[in-house]
């Protein structure tokens, strides 16, 4: 451990590693720099000392300039005359004093941020690749030109405004562009061994999602393949890819890098490259190359690398941009809870789950009283104390209003649910010195991917959540189910897509039956049914259920009641005075303007009132102190009758009766069907046929099937006989050709 800890010290202290390094990189830099013999002398193609010198500036800041200096002392004066040697590292340390001044002045606190960064990008451009260089560049050409430092040996000329300049002057920049990264990469790991893992980590992390592991490796291979024909010994036959021509294909394989790559992957890359294509310079470039295309060729890639390393950078930056923003869609910033769209994706990638639905309706009466704080600040510690009971991968979500739902993994955990809903009844808020601890509901139930109808599933997680409530037990979804509650959702979001579709196509089908009148006075009860797939009529429980969850009642009232009287409006000759029943849902009955919106249609069709009859079902909403009753009589005192349904099913009572005010009273079938067996059930029709006609109203007795049930339902003054035995339902629209028929006949 003190081994350890002195390593450490050694290795941050500006007297330290810091103070040699540049002793070290300083000759093994100069090198690696790639040095070529015109006419005037010695010119670099790439520089790399003093690229190195600011990747070391990058990792110690103000720290590096002793150990620089010592560097510049050791490297120079065993090569030079004293004072040659002192006013060259003079010439250095003003160029990187000078330099980093600036960038730390206007880069401030943020000045070590590594390499890529497009908000320092401008300011590193400006003061570490262009001034540094230009000023290092100038000075030493004064001094050259005025003599203090000797041309013999050096890479300098006697004349400023000559391609040997340019061309020491262009690897300076070359090198300043290029090779920082991959030097701050060597300085910095030295400095600290981990900051290799971190490279490695963002290296992965910078890669397009997009990219498989099949384009890396054609990618690799396109360049393993040009680097080969460029580096290979000189032959006889030579192609065009053997030669300075083929240099331009590697350009597109960078940019290929990156776009889809990042930063760091293209920037070590290219540095890499340029390092093995200028050492090996003489494998592909023509003996009789002369200054001014190496001039070129050197300025060209100057402006490539500006152009490669500035793309690879701004497209980090928008993956990155994109990928926060896709992390921050996928969580609730108030909350700082993940929302529904990242619940829907964590059960498309877990193979099961289990949802765990909790519902505290009595934090709405809280936030109302003690404000929204009180809402936010719970649920949230809510979470927090339910976190120990979750494993790597789940977790708690956040829904609106006054529910959260809970990720599980695996499809068979009732066990951890009850360990949930024992630790809920644990938990306790303190909110101003006061105890908060409101009733939850919590329901479950086993999901399997894909779950496609998920808002659905946890409105159904809610109502069993409220159940919850109260019964005081953890409810499931999926007790007492033969199908699967996937299954069970979907099943009713295709019947919901097929009522609507048929709502706006006309898809319905209306049925009618005859119920036959003891005085004569015949009238239609007529009802609507919707065909299944496979051609079957859509069952009754499986239909209104839907239709009232989802609030269409009005939707197919509205367009049962206009396809009635428009039925009755174009077969005036063939059907005159008909009379038709039509079912009126109790939700209906408190929509404002009911009466009115029924008198439009009825003047519209030219229908008169007397002609429909609206059958409801029995509800306290038909009592005095309900909504529904006011409907009632205005559709009453419009003309039109209105019949209670299947009396004696569901809320029915006498009581009850005693208070509805209606036209008719459908007794239900059931009770007609049993009477003859069962001597409760008669007494049940007759004391109703009694109470009815008390009030004077009419008596429709439901599935008549036999002469003798007529007989004597005839006898208890029942008014309308419905069933078999009058008349099979049918098709409305066979009403009018059955009448044509027997006129005919």
């Amino acid at each position: 451990m003190i081994i350890t800890a002195r390593l450490n010290r050694f290795r941050k202290s500006p007297w330290g590693l810091a103070l040699v390094l540049p002793a070290i990189l300083m000759p093994f830099s100069t090198q690696l720099s790639v040095r070529l013999w015109m006419l005037d002398g010695y010119v670099y193609l790439i520089y790399l000392p003093l690229a190195m010198m600011i990747a070391l500036l990058l990792v110690y800041d103000w720290n590096a300039f002793p150990g620089i200096a010592v560097g510049l002392v050791i490297y120079y004066f065993n090569r030079y005359a004293p004072v040659s040697a002192a006013i060259i590292c003079g010439t250095w340390m003003l160029s990187l004093l000078s330099g980093w001044a600036g960038y730390r002045l206007q880069a401030k606190r943020r000045w070590g941020v590594s390499y890529g960064e497009l908000r320092l990008m401008p300011k590193r451009l400006i003061w570490l690749v262009i001034f540094i260089p230009t000023l290092f560049v100038f000075m030493m050409q004064i001094l050259a030109t005025s003599g203090v430092v000797p041309l013999k040996g050096s890479i300098f000329s006697w004349d400023p405004l000559s391609l040997h300049t340019l061309l020491n002057f262009q690897s300076v920049l070359l090198a300043c562009v290029t090779m920082v990264p991959i030097c701050y990469l060597i300085v910095r790991s030295l400095r600290s061994p981990r900051y290799l893992r971190w490279v490695i980590f963002h290296l992965r992390q910078q890669f397009s999602p997009e990219v498989s592991r099949t384009e890396y490796i054609v990618w690799v291979f396109l360049l393993t393949f040009l680097l080969t024909m460029l580096l290979q010994v000189a032959s006889n036959q030579q192609n065009l890819l053997t030669t300075d021509y083929g240099l331009p294909l590697i350009l597109p394989l960078m940019l290929w890098a990156a776009m889809r790559f990042g930063y760091l992957f293209t920037s070590l890359v290219w540095a890499l490259l340029l390092i093995a294509l200028y050492q090996l310079r003489d494998r592909f470039l023509h003996p009789d190359t002369g200054p001014y295309q190496l001039a070129v060729i050197s300025a060209n890639l100057l402006v490539f690398s500006l152009s490669l390393l500035l793309m690879a950078a701004i497209t980090t930056r928008q993956r990155r941009t994109l990928a926060r923003t896709k992390a921050a869609a996928l969580n609730d910033p108030v909350m700082n809870l993940p929302n529904l769209r990242a619940l829907s994706i964590a059960l498309a990638q877990s193979p099961g789950s289990t949802l765990c639905f909790l519902t505290i309706p009595e934090l709405d009466r809280l936030s109302r009283t003690y404000g929204l704080r009180l809402r936010i600040h719970y649920k949230r510690s809510l979470a927090n104390h339910l976190r120990p009971e979750l494993q790597p991968g789940e977790d708690v979500y956040q829904l609106p209003g006054f529910d959260l739902v809970i990720r599980l993994e695996g499809t068979s955990q009732l066990a951890r649910v009850e360990n949930i809903a024992a630790r809920l009844k644990d938990y306790c808020l303190s909110w101003d010195g006061l105890p908060v601890h409101p009733g939850i509901g919590v329901s479950y139930c086993s999901v399997l991917p894909p779950v496609s109808h998920l808002y659905e599933l946890l409105g159904e997680l809610s109502g069993m959540a409220e159940l919850s409530l109260a019964s005081g037990i953890t409810e499931n979804l999926q007790q007492n189910a033969t199908q699967p509650v996937q299954h069970r959702i979907g099943k009713k979001i295709a019947l919901l897509n097929a009522i609507q579709q048929a709502l706006k196509a006309d898809g319905f089908q209306l049925m009618a039956q005859r119920i036959c009148g003891v005085r004569g006075d015949d009238y239609h009860y007529v009802w609507l049914t919707l065909a299944s797939e496979s051609g079957e009529p859509v069952p009754d429980e499986e239909f209104f259920p839907v239709i009232h969850e989802f609030g269409l009642s009005w939707e197919l009232d509205n367009w049962r009641l206009r396809q009635a009287l428009a039925f009755i409006d174009s077969h005036r000759a063939a059907l005159p005075g008909i009379r038709i029943a039509l079912d009126l849902f109790t939700l209906s009955l408190c929509r404002p303007g009911l009466a009115k919106e029924v008198q439009m249609l009825l003047r519209g069709y030219g229908v008169e009132p007397w002609q429909l009859i609206f059958c409801v079902e029995e509800s306290p909403m038909l009592t005095p102190q309900s909504g529904g009753y006011r409907a009632v009589s205005q559709l009453r005192s419009l003309g039109c009758r209105i019949a209670i349904g299947d009396f004696g099913h569901g809320y029915g009572s006498y009581a009850l009766l005693k208070e509805i005010e209606a036209d008719m009273l459908r007794i239900n079938g059931a009770f007609v069907r049993n009477m003859f067996n069962n001597s409760l059930d008669y007494q049940i029709i007759e004391s109703t046929c009694v109470i009815a006609r008390l009030k004077k109203m009419q008596i429709v007795a439901a599935e008549v099937e036999t002469q003798e049930a007529d007989s004597l339902l005839r006898k208890l003054g029942v008014d309308y006989l419905q069933g078999a035995l009058y008349g099979e339902a049918r098709p409305l629209q066979l009403l009018a050709k059955d009448k044509k028929g027997a006129q005919q006949t």
